[in-house]
């Protein structure tokens, strides 16, 4: 390898080292982990899910997007568990605030999600679509953001 040139951390392309993104898939190339300042765990995505609890501009990389979903499941099994357990009905209704607490904050996050792919927060609506628009959705939610800035705002990770 030439003189100044290193591999990516994210493709394992070559680049110059002093490049701050990497020219092949735009990952950011910092000095501390991730490079971009962004912490991506299931705690610090759900603090930043209701920091941000109707927050509709901007945008969600995947981490965050899945980590609250993972989140949501989680809390939700575990009302349901405690709940057929107890069989007091307790647990029920804590599940069904905790769904309310929730609502508005997944809605927000699937629209800054859906900006990251450069697609208006209004193509959720395609999960009234039994299956195809769920298909469609769930796809979109994998694939990885723009590159760069797009017409939501600047790219938040590339995770």
């Amino acid at each position: 390898m030439s003189d100044g040139m290193v591999f990516c951390r994210a493709c394992g392309g070559t680049m110059h080292s002093a490049a701050p993104f990497c020219p092949h898939c735009g990952a950011p190339q910092g000095a501390a982990g991730g490079g971009d300042g962004i912490e991506r765990s299931l705690g610090a995505s759900v603090a930043m899910c209701f920091t941000k609890y109707v927050t509709f501009e901007g945008r969600a990389p995947r981490a965050e997007y899945w980590y609250f979903t993972l989140f949501g499941i989680l809390v939700n099994l575990a009302f349901t568990a405690l709940d057929s357990a107890t069989n007091t009905g307790l647990f029920g209704i804590l599940g069904m605030v905790f769904a309310l607490a929730v609502f508005l904050p997944s809605i927000a996050v699937t629209a800054r999600r859906l900006h990251d792919i450069d697609k208006s927060g209004w193509w959720m609506l395609l999960l009234f679509v039994p299956l195809v628009g769920w298909i469609i959705v769930l796809v979109w939610m994998c694939t990885k953001g723009t590159l760069g800035p797009n017409r939501f705002g600047a790219a938040n990770g590339r995770i």
